[in-house]
């Protein structure tokens, strides 16, 4: 990383209150299609969320927000509000997770570009997505997903790119590559697998009980190949429960997950972020303020989803009531912070 970047990083970094921190990390969605009645606009300005996501059923797309120029705008007013440039992302995939086919119709799925045989598709298909979603105002695309299918019917179902982890790191590393280089932050999902579930983690957690053998040769494979030759920006970590690196808690809430493989093992210093912390597998058990102090404490960057102002102030309460306590350390919401404003130094978000 270059020295300029990160003393740019840690010159911001000197002059942020805490509350400015703590909002960093925290990318929130919003519902409906007003910049202020949503409560976006108090997130940004008041309590300096970090970023948020564009997701259509939200009805974030609805119209006149059905037009290009109209999302553009909003992007741009986002941004000028806030006091570090914001993250502004969405879930591009193709096929069946295509938020921007309001604008662009359909687009093949992970299934269908790996059925070509050509990464070069992929590659194609990722620049493309890069430059549609610069004239959004989209910053980051949560994609691609890099789990490996293992079991039938695979409960992801067209979302991934193949059955062995040399088939999903090609063809995953060409649609990366194609975001990456044209400056839109990507982002590996769903660490640390769910090609194997045979449950929906959008309505309870998931269980997959793999040896760590099974699991470093299939699972996190895909992982050790991809972050260190295609340097992802973000990785999502996801709900599910894999007895063979944690029995007790769901990979996203999990120290041994997070910093143990993720961060220990593979080396990944990179942004982590959490899947959306509504999902049933974690809602069942925790509430999103509880879920983000431990996902943080865990080792991750961003906590995803919170909705309204009263969720994020209730995130960042309880965030400072773990610092009091001392779980956390204002020297770990540092290095998060510190993270997240590399990457959006990196990718031209911030300058």
């Amino acid at each position: 990383m270059p020295q300029a970047q990160l003393a740019k990083a840690q010159k911001i970094m000197a002059g942020m209150s805490l509350d400015q921190k703590l909002g960093q990390l925290i990318v929130v969605d919003y519902v409906g299609n007003s910049y202020h009645d949503s409560g976006l606009q108090y997130m940004i300005t008041q309590q300096f969320v970090g970023g948020f996501i564009y997701q259509p059923a939200n009805h974030n797309f609805d119209p006149p927000y059905d037009q290009i120029s109209n999302i553009a705008d909003f992007s741009r007013r986002a941004t000028q509000d806030a006091p570090i440039p914001l993250l502004i992302a969405t879930d591009q995939e193709g096929g069946q997770v295509s938020r921007l086919q309001t604008f662009h119709g359909y687009l093949p799925s992970a299934e269908q570009m790996a059925a070509t045989g050509d990464p070069h598709f992929a590659l194609n298909q990722g620049t493309q997505d890069a430059v549609w979603m610069h004239q959004l105002g989209i910053n980051a695309d949560l994609a691609p997903v890099v789990d490996v299918q293992t079991v039938d019917p695979p409960i992801l179902a067209t979302r991934m790119f193949g059955r062995d982890p040399q088939t999903v790191v090609s063809f995953a590393g060409a649609f990366l590559s194609g975001l990456q280089n044209n400056d839109i932050a990507g982002c590996l999902k769903h660490f640390p697998g769910l090609g194997a579930v045979t449950s929906d983690p959008h309505s309870s957690l998931p269980v997959v009980n793999r040896s760590l053998a099974d699991l470093e040769k299939i699972d996190l494979a895909p992982y050790t190949l991809m972050i260190h030759k295609y340097h992802p920006a973000m990785i999502m970590v996801t709900d599910v429960l894999m007895p063979a690196i944690d029995p007790a808690l769901p990979a996203e809430l999990s120290p041994k997950a997070v910093d143990g493989i993720l961060r220990g093992q593979m080396g990944y210093d990179g942004v982590v972020i959490t899947d959306d912390v509504h999902m049933g597998g974690i809602s069942d058990k925790w509430s999103s303020k509880e879920a983000a102090v431990l996902a943080i404490i865990a080792g991750v960057d961003i906590v995803e989803g919170p909705a309204r102002p009263a969720e994020v102030a209730g995130i960042i309460s309880a965030l400072k009531q773990a610092i009091q306590l001392r779980h956390l350390t204002i020297d770990r919401i540092n290095q998060s912070v510190q993270r997240i404003l590399l990457m959006k130094l990196q990718y031209g978000i911030l300058h």
